[in-house]
């Protein structure tokens, strides 16, 4: 099964079908994720460094 939405490429996409479909995206998460995973990527290397002496 194919579902010819998830095939269709931004150039078969017109701009008022992109904007309806950016607008029913139910997940708005803005920038923390990637500032959460960077923290967590810090503490990470800096309790590698910091346990292993």
């Amino acid at each position: 099964m194919t579902d010819p939405h998830l095939t269709r490429q931004d150039e078969d996409i017109s701009a008022s079908e992109y904007a309806s479909d950016s607008q029913l995206e139910p997940y708005a998460f803005g920038n923390w994720p990637e500032v959460l995973g960077l923290a967590l990527t810090l503490l990470l290397v800096w309790l590698t460094f910091a346990l292993t002496g």
